[in-house]
């Protein structure tokens, strides 16, 4: 296909294997080709002490300096012989990093070989037009020579690559060149430098003179692409560690937007808990102080000193139990295990008792509270004041949520391997869709908080007592037909 860019690349290659040809075949006419001979093996041994910088994209070698020493020796068409040895090779390096295919790896190989037989021929020329026109054989010459020879060898390469790049995607040249000026001086001072005093030894100390200059700068060069290899090992090794505590930090910060809006919701479920603990604390006491005045302060008949008596008492039963619930849910929340007391005991006898010391409240309200003798007795080893606090707060709440004149009934039993308490009501019911949380802290049923004095800990203590107990809690419940609490206990604890 012939595009601009595939235009200039064959156009390069094609002239730079022409001066790589011409090279071999002025070869014959060479002196010393066993030092011409040297200089295309160090040219492609030079390579293998490249360092790649930026990606690839950059390369640090001292191939280059064998090049244009070869120039000051045998010519500008001899010098792009060695060019290429070395341009080659170092190519081919690469292309074991990125192999995008054959295709493109001959392509990039006949570019390269052409950009830097042209680049060495032309630097060639230069380095011979300045010998010739400033005074032959003075220091000034030779510096300026080799320095000037350098700049044009780094610069044709460079344009030539900037060209290719320029046909293929489309980049400014000058961007593409100034990204990459930094390495100028580095490219001309190996180059001058390098090549100067190489061809200095060789002309000097004939063979020898390459092993004096070049071995010490072969291996300097190697150091250095096994420092900058380990660099860049520290370096991606660097980046993981960063990568990895990035990532512990966005989870850290993850977490603490979550513990934040944790406190956010238990500061609202204080607020909310103080406000009803407040209101509900407040009812009984209003109710004490009231009744209390009333007999401090009026001559009342002997029944009704009686009934005001029993208020009096069923408001302290109220505030007792409300203080109970905290204490309860303040052990809970300091993360102390509940302590169990554990005793053996019969617990449809607990259960009736429980249930004759709540029938007063329940007489009150004109509630029918019904408790079905077993024929024996339902033996259990468990805390017993504990479980009284659950089956105690089981008919409470049924007796508060059930309306006057309505019935309960406490029913004990066993079922496979447990004790089953189960307290049933035909009160107001729970709505379905807040069953699921009914034993929540500081839940209460939206329905239920203008009935009965109550702070939503009550069912969170039982369940977690019960619980502590290897049990479980199940209940039923439909508005406006009542609702069924089965508390289920095991007969033997787990060992």
């Amino acid at each position: 296909m012939f595009t601009a860019r595939n235009i200039y690349l064959w156009l390069t290659s094609v002239i730079g294997f022409a001066l790589v040809v011409s090279g071999f075949a002025l070869l014959p006419q060479t002196d010393s080709l066993l030092i011409f001979a040297l200089l295309f093996v160090l040219a492609v041994a030079a390579q293998a002490t490249s360092t790649f910088l930026v990606g690839g994209d950059v390369i640090v070698e001292v191939g280059t300096a064998v090049s244009m020493a070869t120039v000051s020796l045998y010519g500008p068409i001899a010098a792009s012989v060695v060019a290429a040895a070395g341009v080659t090779t170092v190519t081919l390096i690469n292309l074991q990093r990125n192999w995008k295919g054959w295709k493109g790896a001959a392509e990039r190989i006949s570019f390269n070989v052409g950009m830097s037989a042209i680049a060495i021929f032309l630097a060639g020329l230069t380095f011979e037009a300045v010998s010739a026109v400033f005074p032959p054989d003075t220091f000034i010459t030779i510096v300026l020579a080799w320095i000037v020879a350098s700049v044009v060898n780094d610069q044709i390469n460079l344009w030539l690559l900037i060209g290719l790049l320029h046909f293929q995607s489309g980049i400014k040249p000058l961007d593409i060149w100034h990204q990459h000026k930094w390495a100028i001086p580095i490219n001309v001072m190996v180059m001058s430098v390098g090549g100067g005093v190489l061809a200095f030894a060789i002309q000097q100390f004939d063979i020898i003179g390459i092993g004096i200059f070049f071995l010490p700068i072969a291996l300097s060069a190697y150091s250095f692409r096994l420092y900058v290899n380990q660099a860049k090992k520290q370096m991606d090794n660097l980046e993981a560690l960063v990568k990895e505590r990035t990532s512990d930090l966005e989870r850290a910060n993850q977490d603490l937007e979550q513990a934040n809006e944790g406190m956010a919701t238990l500061s609202k479920e204080k607020d909310a808990f103080l406000a009803v603990l407040t209101h509900d604390m407040r009812t009984p006491l209003t109710s004490i102080k009231g009744y209390a005045s009333i007999l401090r302060d009026r001559e009342l008949a002997r029944d009704q000193q009686t009934h005001i008596a029993k208020i009096i008492l069923r408001s302290e039963e109220n505030l007792l139990e409300i203080v109970n619930n905290i204490l309860e849910i303040e052990k809970m929340q300091s993360g102390a295990p509940i302590l169990l007391e554990r005793s053996s005991f019969d617990l449809a006898l607990l259960a009736q008792t429980v249930a004759e010391t709540i029938s007063a409240q329940a007489m009150e309200k004109s509630i029918t509270l019904n408790f079905e003798e077993v024929p024996s007795p339902i033996v259990v080893e468990a805390d017993m004041n504990k479980i009284k606090r659950v089956i105690t707060n089981l008919i409470s709440n049924a007796v508060k949520y059930t309306p006057d004149g309505g019935n309960v009934w406490v029913v004990t039993g066993v079922d496979g391997r447990y004790a089953v308490v189960s307290v049933k009501d035909n009160g107001y019911g729970i709505p379905e869709d807040e069953l699921p949380f009914i034993f929540d802290r500081y839940s209460r049923v939206k329905g239920h908080r203008s009935l009965a004095v109550g702070t939503g800990l009550g069912l969170a203590v039982v369940k977690s007592l019960v619980e502590a107990h290897g049990g479980n809690i199940l209940v039923e419940s439909e508005v406006d037909v009542g609702s069924t609490f089965s508390v289920n206990l095991p007969i033997k604890p787990a060992q």
